[in-house]
């Protein structure tokens, strides 16, 4: 998923425990810890073979997982003073676990076991951009902003809609034409060289 994407997926996951306990500052934290694994992006900055050799391994791996939810929890703790620590590691656990796994859904590989082995799990259900998934995640965005009293309701809608929409994927054949170009195909009708896509 896209960065924003793993942002407000790890926000619906706030809903179900820390928003209620520690408020939007609780929430901020798992944000932060779900969209950390893509720290490794960083890798770019070498080359793109440095990218494409370390993105989804270097962050995405369960020791760095690990390491990355105690960091910012223990940030969480000591910059806004959030307690229990246990409590909230374990959330911002789930956070970074979710961004890794749902990562798996897409072409291209992460790597789990990192550096002890090269083995890696990617199932191709869903492509890169799909337009119905941005468009669930900005409407759960919209619509917590609105309603914030309800997040623990929305956040069990999106999540819900989220994981009937790829078991759906995973059981249909590849969509063609129009949804083709709805689902992610349309990435890969943009121009070679514009701004922002030229490292597709």
């Amino acid at each position: 998923m896209t960065l924003p994407e793993h942002a407000i997926c790890s926000v619906m996951l706030a809903q179900f425990g820390v928003q209620q306990r520690f408020g939007w500052r609780g929430t901020l934290v798992v944000a932060l810890a779900g969209i950390s694994p893509d720290f490794d992006t960083v890798a770019k900055l070498f080359g793109d073979e440095h990218f494409w050799t370390l993105h989804h391994a270097l962050g995405h791996n369960v020791f760095a997982l690990a390491l990355l939810a105690a960091v910012v929890s223990g940030l969480g703790r000591w910059v806004l003073g959030l307690r229990p620590w246990g409590y909230l590691f374990f959330w911002c656990m789930i956070a970074a676990t979710a961004h890794a796994v749902t990562d798996c859904l897409y072409w291209f590989a992460v790597k789990p076991l990192w550096p002890l082995n090269d083995w890696a799990i990617k199932w191709e259900i869903l492509e890169y951009l799909d337009l119905i998934v941005l468009a669930m995640w900005l409407t759960a965005a919209i619509c917590l902003w609105k309603w914030p009293q309800r997040g623990r309701l929305i956040a069990t809608v999106t999540l819900s809609l989220f994981t009937s929409y790829v078991l759906l994927r995973f059981a249909t054949p590849p969509p063609t034409g129009v949804w083709k170009f709805i689902t992610g195909g349309w990435m890969y009708d943009i121009p070679e060289g514009t701004p922002g896509f030229g490292w597709w």
